[in-house]
């Protein structure tokens, strides 16, 4: 075994596993595997064993695993093993920490030879000993661990009864232990990371479970001839003081998360800063951290958002400071001390955030952080709102600031998965223009959520608030943006794009795929062999905002770069070709006009080059960008206008799509577009498909909206906001903490922790755990009927381990999105918390509602948004405030 918590690591006995400070983690892993593994599936899936769990005291898959002797002979049935059988298998961590689970005597290459990249997604089951040691005067033992690479792991006790449903903990499966943001400075090759899970359990003897996969995207391909290798590794440390009157490791400031703009002629780039604030697993009582005193240091002043941030033991939170500057900076300020006080019990003490500065100097401008919050806080939110997340932004400024000429379109770069954005290879790859400035937002995170829904939202924080960092050098910036990305980036340039045509110039997406369906097909989906083929469609039709080959028509006539190189094997050229075909047929142009869209296959390079944006026929391209057509002039040409989702949506020539008929289905309107002009209705001929309302700008005269009459439109004298409604992903584009109300049992305060757990790390997002008590003036009242039931639409719902999580109207905002995650019993409860836990770590899309239960008996419960439906269930409501449009939030 490994003994974590001191400088040592050895294999002997019983005797040190009783030591202080040290946690006992076994180095003998015991697997059983490969079984097969859809991608982003693994939310929808349980044990790949629970179909054969045996008669046993528990009846639970987890536990019988955990407690099963280990048999090299026994085998289960898999498609992916010869013979149709897989069995057990030992895999052993090495020196550096890490284990390699790989299977080489699969015929890997005769399963890709007719799946592809699908067929090399696999899981398997982990197990090993873990030994959590006893603290003097302490019932638990707080700790804090790591799962890197791993999808998810439970703890099953040992040496005594098993707490059932087995709590599942996602795992920091991208790796984010090992970014900047993620290092606290120390070495990161043994301690746990900023992100790392705080646990308070009864010490003694556990067998950790660990659910391991293999995704192409994170891994990559090994090639042919090569077994796919899954590398993950587990790290742990003690959490908090051992000393109950000690309160100095109770609540810590992260070093390494900090989120703190540069200095740039004595003036930060940017108003937001923040730092990451964890409490400990092991305290007694909740801890707040507020500003010990005012701080007006150096014409400096500082505000806590939210002003008295409160922190649940085992929590992390960014804590949001807004920074009011009055004067420049010298030189010789190197750091900037905030003093916070935290308040846990009767304890109080003050630490100090000490913020380093990095001093620029205008002339020979460097690329630079800026800071910002994101979304964009609405004038509309309550004085002292903290924002979802302070976010960063490297700026790429114009070689000379005093540039005399007409300013180029700022550019607006979107980095590939896993890159940081600040990494110096990507900011000098930026093709800026004399002139010109580059935004080169982080998305949120190394792996930018696909660029979708809220960082998107981050994308466009970031270009908003460029004019006034530009402003504080005494400098303008163009209002006109040419999106850039590459592989992820290429993707989430062509998507941001057709989003919101009006707000580009341009685009160049380099290794770009279409759409994540395409990348890495769906076929190998284990769901697909169970499921009802209608419940399928509505979870697929819930992808439909972020399918990129349904919005090709909001590009046609806008000019596009498709670059690509010929031999790239992670990203295949074909993505790029079937965007280009796509938007050409909506253009009905075959690539010889002016502005056609074109693409550019680069012989013999691969998926990076350091000069992909400065290929000839890139800078040709950027040279000879000409003026977009103007509004008349787009809307006399004739277009289509796409949306599956109003509300993550602009306009293309001031006319956009407001409301749709049914939600959830795909609208189109047709302005002046071809197919109808032997039949035009008057020189702006609208024809739309599942639209119920839009708007269309008119120079100088405002705004009309019109609503889809009988035989024609009408026009809407008074008009209002649609309810929120969309995807259940869309909570993620909060301009706001999310409120998380938790019952009072152990099961819901411990899935409001997990969930809070999994947003920070996986998105940045901040959370706020609430009592029942505390949100009764925030929410409204949800009523629990008969133990065991829940109503759901009038409809009673009683099979035992059954839950369902499901996208509802804010009970008090009309604007607002509520999620609901309940369940008829403990068992159901976990289930439908494990849906939303995971499908964060995998980026999956959600759907409207799903209803799981163990055994798959439970029946699909849809709900349209705007129903006024009420519930009566066990479990925990998630508000969050959302955009309806860019600029418009409303409050949830």
């Amino acid at each position: 075994m490994r003994r974590i918590g001191s400088d040592e690591e050895d294999s002997q006995g019983d005797d040190d596993r009783d030591r202080l400070g040290d946690i006992m983690v076994g180095t003998e892993w015991e697997v059983v595997g490969p079984f097969p593994s859809g991608m982003r599936e693994h939310p929808m899936m349980g044990s790949p064993l629970a179909a054969f769990l045996p008669r046993t005291e528990y009846q639970d898959p987890d536990v019988d695993f955990a407690r099963r002797p280990y048999e090299p002979d026994e085998t289960w049935p898999s498609e992916l093993g010869f013979g149709g059988r897989v069995g057990w298998s030992k895999f052993t961590t090495g020196e550096s920490g890490w284990v390699e689970i790989a299977y080489p005597h699969i015929r890997w290459d005769q399963l890709r030879n007719d799946h592809g990249w699908s067929a090399l997604q696999f899981q398997s089951i982990l197990r090993t000993s873990f030994s959590l040691p006893k603290l003097p005067g302490k019932v638990v033992t707080p700790f804090r661990i790591d799962l890197i690479q791993g999808t998810e792991f439970a703890l099953i006790p040992a040496d005594r009864e098993p707490e059932l449903p087995t709590r599942w903990y996602a795992g920091d499966i991208y790796a984010f232990a090992g970014t900047p943001s993620g290092s606290s400075g120390t070495d990161t090759t043994t301690k746990a990371s900023n992100f790392a899970r705080s646990l308070a359990l009864s010490p003694g003897e556990y067998t950790m479970l660990v659910r391991a996969m293999y995704e192409i995207r994170m891994f990559g391909d090994p090639g042919v001839g090569s077994a796919p290798v899954i590398r993950m590794s587990v790290r742990v440390e003690m959490d908090g003081s051992d000393d109950s009157d000690s309160s100095e490791e109770d609540v810590q400031m992260l070093d390494g998360s900090g989120v703190v703009p540069d200095v740039v002629d004595g003036w930060l780039m940017g108003e937001w800063m923040s730092v990451g604030a964890r409490a400990s697993a092991g305290l007694e009582a909740d801890a707040r951290v507020s500003l010990a005193e005012k701080i007006d240091e150096e014409g400096l002043e500082l505000e806590l958002g939210g002003g008295d941030v409160r922190l649940v033991p085992g929590q992390t939170r960014p804590l949001a400071i807004r920074v009011k500057q009055l004067g420049q900076l010298g030189r010789d300020v190197k750091w900037l001390r905030v003093p916070l006080r935290v308040r846990s019990g009767r304890k109080i003490v003050v630490k100090t955030w000490t913020i380093p500065l990095r001093h620029h100097d205008p002339f020979n401008l460097p690329a630079f952080k800026m800071t910002f919050a994101s979304p964009t806080l609405s004038p509309a939110l309550p004085t002292g709102t903290s924002p979802a997340l302070v976010s960063y932004a490297m700026v790429v400024p114009p070689t000379s600031l005093t540039y005399a000429g007409v300013r180029p379109p700022v550019i607006l770069a979107a980095h590939g998965a896993g890159v940081d954005a600040s990494s110096p290879f990507w900011t000098a790859a930026i093709p800026v223009r004399p002139g010109g400035w580059a935004v080169c937002p982080t998305g949120r995170n190394e792996w930018g959520e696909d660029w979708h829904g809220g960082s998107m939202a981050d994308a466009w924080a970031a270009r908003d608030v460029l004019p006034w960092i530009a402003e504080r050098l005494g400098c303008e910036v163009s209002d006109q943006t040419l999106l850039v990305g590459h592989s992820n980036g290429g993707q989430g340039a062509w998507h941001l794009a057709a989003r919101y045509p009006d707000r580009v110039v341009g685009v160049i997406a380099a290794s770009g795929w279409l759409k994540i369906q395409d990348y890495v097909p769906y076929t190998q989906s284990t769901s697909g062999h169970f499921a009802d083929p209608a419940l399928l469609g509505i979870l697929h039709s819930s992808l439909s905002p972020y399918n990129n080959d349904l919005y090709a028509s909001n590009l046609a006539h806008i000019p596009i770069l498709a670059v690509h190189g010929s031999d790239d094997d992670n990203v295949p050229p074909r993505h790029s070709r079937a965007h280009v075909a796509l938007v050409s047929a909506w253009a009905g142009d075959q690539g010889t006009s002016s502005n056609s869209i074109q693409l550019v296959e680069v012989l013999k390079k691969g998926h990076w080059w350091d000069d992909v944006f400065r290929e000839k026929e890139v800078v040709e391209w950027l040279d000879g960008l000409s003026e977009k057509e103007g509004w008349d002039e787009q809307r006399k040409r004739g277009f289509t206008l796409t949306s599956a989702n109003p509300q993550e949506c602009g306009g293309r020539a001031g006319i956009r799509i407001l409301e749709l008929e049914a939600p959830g289905r795909l609208a189109r309107l047709d302005v002046n577009a071809r197919q109808w002009r032997d039949r035009a209705n008057g020189p702006l001929d609208l024809r739309g498909m599942n639209i119920r309302r839009i708007s269309i700008d008119t120079s100088g005269h405002g705004t009309t909206v019109l609503k889809k009459g009988v035989v024609e439109w009408e026009e809407e004298l008074s008009s209002t906001y649609a309810r929120a409604y969309g995807p259940m992903i869309r909570l993620l584009s909060t301009s706001a903490a999310l409120t998380l109300v938790a019952g009072t049992d152990p099961s819901s305060r411990s899935i409001a922790q997990r969930i809070a757990h999994d947003l920070y790390v996986y998105h940045r997002l901040d959370s706020e755990i609430l009592e029942p008590h505390d949100a009764l003036e925030r929410t409204a009242r949800v009523s629990f009927p008969t133990k065991g039931v829940m109503t759901v639409g009038g409809k009673l719902v009683y099979e035992s381990g059954t839950g369902i999580i499901t996208l509802h109207p804010h009970p008090t905002s009309l604007y607002g999105l509520a999620a609901i995650i309940a369940g008829n019993d403990s068992e159901g409860l976990e289930l439908a918390a494990r849906l939303f836990l995971s499908a964060q770590a995998c980026r999956s899309r959600t759907g409207q509602s799903w209803d799981v239960s163990r055994d798959g008996a439970g029946q699909g419960v849809s709900l349209e948004p705007g129903e006024s439906q009420r519930f009566g269930i066990r479990g925990m409501v998630l508000g969050c405030r959302v955009e309806v449009e860019r600029g418009d939030v409303l409050d949830g």
